[in-house]
């Protein structure tokens, strides 16, 4: 694809879009692409839904939506599997692979310098004394055996050979982990004075169940992390860690793979410096930092200010912000060092204005301070040994009192700039839980059409926003099937007919590419993109050029998806969240809420179906029941006129009901006549009672003609009357026979008829 002016589309493929590691790692990727003038998707693979504590052990399979719009491709770490990365090798298409291994010469990789800050970080533990170390770490992720081989080496390069019983196996790479480790090294007599951990998380949950346990740290243990995470700084004792620089990660991805849209062929691995953090829990009174490459000793008081600088301020020491803060201070030292000149207020205020810009970290001031009074120091060395004074030159007392009181100033202002910070962190952090907030409570009101046309988004969030959702889904939403014939409530195959929202597929399925998204709504103003809506997309043409230019900068595509329901996907313009507690943005947790509201929409259209069809169902019942009503008084009107009397014998209950015929016929009066059949077979003549019950039996036992014969009845009086029994036997839906209706009709007194006469033409002598 031909892009104009060199400004290109990139394509982040990303298991979540959040967090310390991942947010990091977009971060670095939106500050390249927006210094280039580049536009970037970020595509989530992972369901929104999940906990960070829950992430398949498998990737999936396939690329979720179509990459045809992107000039080249950026996969971050499991985000598809080997395969797909293979296939979009083949296809020569440009691509950079951060956290993985090359597949093919054609694509470069890119990840954090695992090796090196491990060998920093056990080095400088092995400087405090500690020969016993030992590692805490997931080692079925390829970065966490890389590190773990490289503290191995280490410690043998110290002559140390490591011990299987200092080795803590993580599940996984967070707290909870951590803490089992600990649990493990307690059950084990604490075999280890000292622990690198492969991830914060691990070294958090580790440290805290020694806490617990009573353990004095670092006395007893001096612990080391691996990630530069806000946790580690709130911690006591704060936590020492090994700065990775995962957004040097993205910005590297982002050079290499414009690299290769421009036709260079970059091959090969690609590592970004990491940096040592030293702090109490190493045993250090006074932390510091420290690059892991790159470092001398010999460099002079600027050239380590610089390097504190580039890694506590936003971790870039090669941008140009930090240069522009570096040139910053230069300018207010020198003035006062060469001609005795005190800052005025706009310097300092461009320098507060600068370092409030880079975002520093929590622990910027007390890196910064101690740099820039050794850089003092070094300054009033050098004035010391200086020559004398010459012409127009203040003198070195007017000088050095300069640079004492411009070097008061620059922590001032660099003060102010990092408490700016903190204090703009804490408001985005209020203003999040606002949004969040405001989200849920819209959501929870949203109707169809709220839904749809994205109301429910926060009216502080500026970036525009898409609804696709799967066209079947959408369809049975706004147009919910009514089932011919409503089941009892509660059946579950009426429930999942029309409950609307497509299952989620299996964990490592395929998308296909084939299927259909259906745009339901956008925030966009752009005619390209508000024309899109109502149509229907093949999810490899999702999402398009259009969707892509109104975000202008950084879209996310998140997938719509909560428990076993998938609805489609929410193509969203917005900043990356780098200081997430979890791996988890704001906007996975915007994805599934609106999952849900889609679900209770759902729910409410089914309800609302069923209400329909049963109120449908009811005006026929009560039309039957009016038809039945007026059968029955008709029934009831040829009963009284015809010389037959009826019964109807429930057999599963044993409940006979004999009509007002039927007993009259007898002579009985009503109220004497009980519901069980011996008031009929109990009144057979003796000779007749083998015959009749001959014939009940064989109804019973499934005969395939009508009960028909002819018999000796006593009537009320004690006369003897012949009579014709006529029965029909009704089955219920098991094929059980479980009703008997039946007529009675006077045919004459004894001695008026002949033998007993039975369906078929059978007759038998009635011995009289």
């Amino acid at each position: 694809m031909t892009s104009v002016r060199g400004k290109y589309s990139l394509a982040v493929l990303s298991p979540v879009v959040g967090g310390h590691y991942f947010g990091k790692v977009l971060a670095g990727v939106s500050r390249a692409a927006r210094s280039g003038g580049h536009r970037v998707v970020v595509v989530q693979t992972y369901p929104a839904d999940l906990e960070r504590a829950q992430f398949p052990e498998e990737p999936p399979i396939g690329v979720p939506v179509g990459l045809d719009a992107a000039d080249g491709l950026i996969i971050v770490t499991q985000a598809v599997d080997a395969d797909t990365i293979e296939r979009l090798g083949n296809e020569e298409r440009p691509m950079v692979l951060v956290g993985e291994h090359a597949a093919g010469p054609q694509a470069p990789a890119v990840a954090p310098d695992n090796a090196g800050g491990t060998r920093a970080a056990v080095e400088h533990l092995v400087s405090h004394g500690h020969t016993e170390i030992g590692f805490v770490g997931n080692l079925r992720q390829s970065d966490i055996v890389e590190r773990f081989e490289a503290y191995q080496a280490t410690l043998r390069d110290h002559g140390i050979e490591p011990q299987n019983k200092w080795v803590y196996h993580a599940a996984d790479n967070q707290e909870a982990s951590g803490a089992a480790a600990a649990r493990e090294a307690l059950a084990a007599g604490m075999p280890t004075t000292a622990t690198f951990a492969a991830t914060d998380r691990n070294a958090a949950g580790f440290t805290r169940m020694l806490q617990v346990s009573g353990l004095a740290l670092p006395k007893r243990q001096a612990v080391i992390g691996f990630d530069h995470s806000d946790l580690g700084a709130r911690m006591r004792p704060r936590l020492a860690t090994v700065d990775p620089h995962h957004d040097g990660v993205g910005e590297l991805a982002v050079s290499l793979l414009v690299a290769q849209i421009r036709g260079e062929r970059p091959r090969g691995r690609h590592l970004s410096a990491a940096s040592l953090i030293t702090r109490e829990s190493c045993g250090c009174r006074e932390p510091s930092v420290g690059l892991v490459q790159g470092g001398d000793e010999a460099a002079s008081s600027w050239a380590r200010l610089a390097g504190v600088a580039g890694i506590v301020l936003d971790g870039a020491g090669a941008t140009p912000g930090v240069e522009a803060w570096m040139r910053s201070v230069q300018r207010i030292v020198r003035s006062a060092d060469t001609l005795a000149l005190l800052p005025d207020a706009d310097a300092l205020a461009s320098l507060s204005d600068i370092t409030r810009a880079l975002r520093p970290h929590p622990e910027a001031l007390e890196q910064l301070v101690p740099a820039l009074r050794e850089l003092e120091e070094e300054l009033a060395r050098a004035r010391k040994a200086g020559t004398g004074r010459t012409s127009g030159d203040p003198g070195p007392t007017a000088r050095r009192r300069a640079v004492a009181r411009a070097m008061t100033d620059v922590v001032v202002a660099v003060s102010t700039g990092c408490t700016q910070t903190l204090l703009a962190r804490a408001g985005r952090l209020e203003r999040t839980i606002g949004e969040q907030y405001e989200l849920d409570l819209g959501l929870l009101h949203a109707d169809a059409a709220t839904i749809r046309t994205l109301r429910w988004l926060p009216k502080g969030h500026q970036g525009p926003a898409t609804l696709a959702l799967w066209s079947d889904a959408a369809e049975r939403l706004a147009h919910p099937p009514v089932p011919d014939e409503v089941p009892r409530p509660g059946l579950p195959d009426y429930a999942g007919e029309i409950d609307g929202p497509a299952p989620r597929p299996p964990a490592g399925t395929a998308a296909d590419p084939a299927r259909l998204l259906t745009v339901v709504g956008t925030t966009a103003t752009s005619p390209q993109v508000r024309s899109l809506v109502g149509q229907k997309l093949p999810v490899s043409q999702f999402p398009t050029r259009a969707l892509l230019d109104s975000a202008d900068g950084m879209a996310f595509v998140i997938p719509v998806t909560f428990d076993t329901s998938d609805w489609g996907l929410l193509l969203i313009g917005g900043a990356v969240d780098t200081h997430a507690t979890s791996a988890r943005d704001k906007f996975d947790h915007w994805a599934a809420m609106l999952a849900v509201a889609l679900d209770r929409e759902a729910r409410l259209v089914s309800l609302r179906t069923q209400r329909a069809a049963l109120a449908d169902m009811a005006a026929r019942e009560r039309a039957l029941a009016l038809d039945l009503r007026a059968g029955q008084v008709r029934y009831r009107l040829v009963e009284e006129v015809a010389l037959e009397g009826t019964w109807d014998w429930d057999i599963t209950t044993g409940h006979v009901y004999y009509s007002k015929t039927w007993k009259s016929l007898l002579g009985l009066p009503c109220d004497a006549v009980g519901s069980g059949i011996e008031e009929w077979t109990g009144r057979v003549h003796p000779d007749d009672q083998r015959s009749v019950q001959s014939a009940i039996a064989k109804q019973l036992a499934g005969a395939p003609e009508p009960l028909d014969l002819e018999h000796r009845l006593r009537a009320a009086d004690g006369r003897e009357l012949w009579v014709r029994a006529r029965a029909t036997t009704v089955t219920d839906d098991a094929g059980v026979r479980a009703r008997m209706v039946g007529v009675l009709m006077v045919l004459g007194r004894e001695g008026e008829r002949g033998p007993v006469r039975v369906a078929g033409g059978v007759e038998r002598g009635l011995g009289t």
